[in-house]
């Protein structure tokens, strides 16, 4: 260990451990020296033999032990509900939880060479980083392996999984590839993970930087509640990830996989050095993850990826706006949000084009040559820039990165006949303050005639500003930034005929996106309902023809019913059938009740079903239950199919669907089936007794998913008795969240009891006067 001022006592993170001793290590083979130390439950200070001066190393060994943690590592295990759950345990330590599983300076500051040394039931396979030096066979019928990282990396990317795994094996320029799935499960690796090679080659060809580790594997585990981890060359991800060929109609895990293997570069190779500065990490993997997308896919679907990850930026700066490098905060996990996940990624595409490709890659070779295995800050990231393209960006990362929000624009035009110009004025009127300055952007104007159209970029950085160019005739459309280069919100002064031309002639698809928001709401007109149904039967990107059926899906007409029909059984992208499916959910016509059936029994995306059941449900109440019990036992990614039908069940408050769903809950279910079904017998059938045993004994079920169930499920159900099974279960839950999910279904639970509780003394009075009225009037009565 290696260290920056005299040092005579050193302290590590380490919560809740029991240390056995402390050794100094002076040299290979050589007797140890025991070394004194104090400990608490977050932390240990060893007391050194002497004062270490700085350019001296000292090395400790550490006995501890750890039981059951409270985070850092997890371990599957079975239970009465799903006895054949194969074991596995695996570790996840960022931000700060490495410090409950092995003693480190917990931060993102420290980088650290590692082995690791693993026994384990011969049958399980023990994955972790670097490359396996060694593995063996031990009498007892265990075996050890000893995975050595020579590379230096940080305490948050050290991994541990064990588990019993079957290997999809590819390679790419001497680098092993190796994805590990759940025994059972291999057949779902090649559709999820066949591109990885591809996408290693993309990113060390243009990062300019091959792939660094010495190997790269992808492991899938269970009960793993985040998307992924990257952990040095050995990424985990969680089951979700694993998907069929009939799944990969509607879904695909490549901009998950592409951004955990982008880490392996920008967070891996290169390293926040706080957590106020994760967009260096998030903000780089996101990004990349589009670029993937632009290299396998096209323009347009990496256009769409980055549209909807604005939108998710934009969202959230609704309610929390604050700038993208922050050291004001409490809790590192309030960093993993909208703004260090897609606005850095798209403050990134606008540097691009700020910069230009050449320039743009040839910065971030500079930044991460210079910066390999070291931790890092935004200026860093700047200055590399800087020596890179010798332009000076102290402005750009001061209102992007330094700063929060994004420009307002709101874009009007003229034409001058006599002068052959058009006068573009934008302005910018977002609220500027402490927090959001006034933007300062390159920009690209499009000026569209009909199918032609020609670029004009400008430079924008003042609150209003009017640009002139000399045309040969009046444009026909006027659009900023069409190919979306730039993070904003747009307000544009255009007419029906502009907006019409702008979605039947602009090559652009967001521009065309967004001239059906504009369209949308001038309906009913028939010139513009005309238009959308063109777009939707027949623009060439699946974005642009779902967005025009969902505008068209406002409106009624038999026009309208016909045009979702033929989009709901011919379109070939299942987005485009989804959202005509949807559609039809407001013509309860028999056509339309033929067709979704038809799409029941037989269109190939699970998802497309799962919505042909819902529709159904809607215009078809009195005859779509046996379609529903029909589908409960389909199976379908991520259930949505065996969803779809239990919530149409609960719908009709359907007697059948009842005693169905709780024939299944009784048996073999997946967790997430449970969780379904448990939430659906809530609702169908909250006041039985069996089902109550049942949530009772759902709260010590060992997946996390169905404990919560269960307990949101017995808040509800009105039983006095659950107050206390509540309680039970809190003094026996360990973990933060569980415990307050827990507090808020006591209270709630208690609310009921409470509100029980007095509907029950008001029957005790009002039974109490009945029987007073009743003596009174026999009183009353003559005598016979």
């Amino acid at each position: 260990m290696g260290f920056f001022k005299p040092l005579s006592q050193l302290t590590l993170d380490a919560v809740d451990m029991r240390i056995g001793k402390v050794e100094l290590v002076k040299s290979p083979g050589a007797e140890r020296v025991p070394l004194k130390f104090q400990r608490s439950t977050r932390a240990m200070t060893i007391q050194l033999d002497r004062v270490y001066e700085p350019g001296e190393t000292v090395e400790v060994a550490i006995d501890y032990e750890v039981r059951e943690p409270r985070f850092g590592a997890h371990f599957v295990t079975p239970d009465a509900s799903e006895p054949d759950q194969p074991r596995m345990m695996w570790t996840q330590s960022e931000p700060e939880f490495a410090r409950y599983w092995y003693p480190c300076i917990d931060t993102s500051a420290d980088r650290l060479t590692s082995e690791t040394v693993v026994t384990a039931a011969g049958p399980l396979f023990v994955l972790s980083n670097g490359a396996l030096k060694s593995r063996t066979d031990n009498p007892d019928g265990t075996r050890t392996w000893h995975w050595v990282q020579e590379k230096s990396h940080v305490p948050y990317l050290m991994s541990v999984v064990v588990g019993d795994f079957e290997a999809y094996e590819q390679s790419w320029d001497g680098i092993p590839i190796t994805s590990y799935v759940p025994r059972g499960k291999l057949a779902l690796a090649r559709p999820t993970f066949e591109r990885t090679p591809k996408m290693m080659s993309f990113f060390s060809r243009k990062i300019g930087y091959r792939y660094p580790w010495p190997k790269y594997a992808q492991i899938c585990v269970d009960e793993y509640s985040w998307g992924g981890m990257e952990h040095t060359s050995a990424t985990t991800l969680n089951l979700g990830t694993l998907h069929d060929d009939q799944a990969h109609l509607d879904i695909s895990s490549d901009n998950l996989i592409a951004h955990e293997l982008a880490h392996q570069w920008w967070g891996n190779v290169v390293t926040c050095k706080d957590w106020g500065e994760l967009w260096l990490n998030e903000s780089f993997a996101t990004y990349f993850a589009t670029l993937w997308t632009e290299e396998d896919l096209g323009w347009d679907e990496a256009a769409w990826e980055r549209r909807d990850e604005a939108r998710g930026y934009l969202a959230e700066d609704k309610t929390v706006r604050r700038s993208i490098v922050n050291y004001r905060y409490n809790d590192p996990d309030v960093m993993f949000d909208a703004h260090s996940y897609p606005k850095g990624g798209r403050v990134l595409h606008q540097l691009r084009y700020e910069l230009g490709d050449e320039l743009f890659w040839r910065a971030l070779n500079r930044y991460i040559q210079v910066n390999q295995h070291r931790v890092v800050e935004t200026a860093d990231f700047r200055t590399a820039i800087e020596e890179a393209t010798g332009q000076g960006l102290n402005w750009f990362f001061e209102q992007w990165i330094h700063r929060g929000g994004h420009p307002d624009f709101q874009v009007a035009w003229q034409w001058d006949e006599a002068a052959k110009s058009a006068r573009v004025t934008i302005r910018q009127t977002q609220t500027v303050d402490e927090i959001t300055p006034l933007f300062r952007a390159s920009a690209e104007l499009e000026f569209g005639f009909g199918p032609k159209s020609t670029m004009k970029r400008i430079a924008i950085s003042k609150a209003e500003e009017t640009f002139h160019f000399e045309l040969p005739e009046r444009p026909t459309r006027v659009c900023l930034d069409p190919r979306d280069w730039l993070l904003k919100t747009l307000k544009a002064e255009k007419g029906q005929d502009e907006l019409l031309d702008q979605l039947a002639n602009s090559s652009q698809v967001v521009a065309r996106a967004e001239a059906i928001e504009g369209l949308a709401e001038l309906l009913p007109d028939a010139e513009v309902q005309a238009a959308l149904m063109k777009a939707a039967g027949s623009d060439p990107f699946w974005g642009v023809r779902r967005d025009a059926v969902k505008a068209l899906a406002k409106t009624n007409g038999d026009p309208t019913r016909t045009l979702l029909g033929r989009l709901a059984r011919a379109d070939a992208k299942a987005q485009v059938r989804r959202e005509a499916i949807q559609g039809l959910a407001k013509f309860p016509h028999a056509d339309s009740r033929e067709l979704l059936r038809a799409a029941i029994r037989e269109d190939r995306s699970y998802y497309v079903v799962a919505d042909a059941l819902k529709s159904l449900t809607r215009i078809d109440r009195a005859n779509c239950e046996p379609d529903l019990l029909a589908a409960i036992a389909r199976p379908s990614h991520q259930e949505v199919i065996f969803r779809a039908a239990c919530d149409g069940l609960v719908e009709l408050k359907s007697t059948a669907g009842a005693a169905r769903i709780a024939e299944r809950l009784g048996g073999k279910l997946s967790p997430s089936e449970r969780v379904i079904a448990v939430s659906s017998m809530s609702k169908l059938k909250p006041g039985d007794a069996a089902f109550q045993q049942q949530l009772r004994e759902l709260l010590s079920n060992e997946r996390t998913n169905v404990r919560r169930a269960a307990i949101d499920a017995l808040s509800t159900t009105g039983n006095p008795q659950v107050v206390e099974w509540l309680r039970e279960q809190r003094s026996k839950e360990s973990r933060s969240r569980m415990v307050k999910t827990l507090d808020a279904a006591i209270d709630k639970a208690s609310a009921n009891k409470k509100d029980i509780d007095q509907l029950r003394r008001e029957l005790d009075e009002l039974r109490r006067r009945n029987e007073q009225l009743e003596s009174r009037l026999k009183k009353l009565e003559p005598a016979k």
